[in-house]
């Protein structure tokens, strides 16, 4: 990296800290590094582009810092798990305007996003790699129960440092965090508990992250009624109440289809559906998913229309 693109991303770092990536300008950081705006265009396109490098940097400092942690012989497995952990601490913490900002960072038609998916994904995938090191394949079948617990009780820390401004120290709350998925592990291996999220769905969610996209909301939609199909099937009610249940979900599937579907009619089936407490909170899952993808729909048809 050249010196004046250095200086560029060094001081866009610091303004991204102190301001906000979104109160920041373009402005701020060319006149902090003594340079035309024109100048930091040639170099930086946009500002997206220039975030997207700052983060990629201190991703690329959290990989190295991670593989020296690896490569160190003398540290036991749940040492590295700490310095590891550590370490991502680290990471959002040195860049929390991320978790001040994110949703307004995450426009579907910006650049941001996709990077911000793509590094959720590896994030999860990684985190998946290091529970399973430290603590063995017995966890494989809850591993990524576990993974979103873990990374549930470092978001929490981080939130109370960022937002409540606690006083926490980052390699106690990486010690923590390790020892509760310790005993969690431990727990879950004497008594066997059935998965909530399930290998396939994971893989599903990761693949699309890794190449910077959402799951499309028809894939969620489809996975979602396959879901109440099977579920069904285990349900302690008679084979006739069954028959019924599945005919409405055949019924609600095809609806959803449809090129014009029938609002009246998707309410209807949910609602029979949702009376079996068995299929609840899929079904109000499904019901938020549908809902939500009809008005995209009906606002890019206003919009065309116009």
């Amino acid at each position: 990296m050249s010196v004046i693109k250095q200086k560029i991303v060094d001081s866009a770092m610091r303004f991204f800290l102190e301001k906000g990536y979104l109160a920041t300008s373009i402005q701020n950081i060319a006149d902090d590094c003594g340079i035309a705006k024109g100048s930091l265009y040639n170099i930086f396109s946009s500002k997206e582009d220039l975030l997207i490098e700052v983060l990629m940097m201190q991703q690329r400092r959290m990989t190295e810092q991670i593989r020296n942690i690896r490569i160190d012989q003398t540290l036991s497995l749940k040492e590295v798990f700490i310095r590891e952990t550590e370490c991502q601490i680290g990471f959002f913490l040195d860049n929390s305007f991320i978790v001040q900002e994110v949703k307004k960072l995450t426009l579907p038609d910006g650049k941001i996003a996709p990077f911000l998916f793509r590094l959720r994904a590896n994030l999860l995938n990684y985190n998946r790699e290091s529970l399973l090191r430290v603590f063995g394949e017995g966890i494989e079948p809850n591993i990524w129960d576990l993974v979103m617990i873990y990374n549930g009780i470092m978001r929490e820390f981080i939130f109370l440092f960022i937002f409540e401004k606690k006083s926490l120290i980052a390699r106690d709350m990486a010690a923590f965090v390790v020892q509760c998925m310790e005993d969690m592990t431990t727990n879950m291996q004497v008594r066997t508990r059935p998965a909530l999220l399930q290998s396939s769905d994971m893989s599903e969610y990761i693949q699309y992250g890794l190449k910077g996209e959402q799951v499309p909301d028809v894939t969620q939609i489809s996975d979602l009624i396959q879901q109440v199909m099977s579920t069904i099937k285990e349900l302690a009610i008679t084979n006739s109440e069954k028959t019924e249940l599945q005919e409405a979900t055949c019924l609600l599937q095809e609806e959803i289809a449809c090129e014009q579907p029938k609002l009246v009619l998707i309410r209807a089936l949910m609602g029979l559906l949702e009376k079996e407490n068995g299929l609840k909170d899929i079904i109000q899952q499904l019901d938020k998913l549908v809902m939500n993808t009809l008005k995209k729909e009906l606002t890019f048809e206003c919009n065309a229309k116009e």
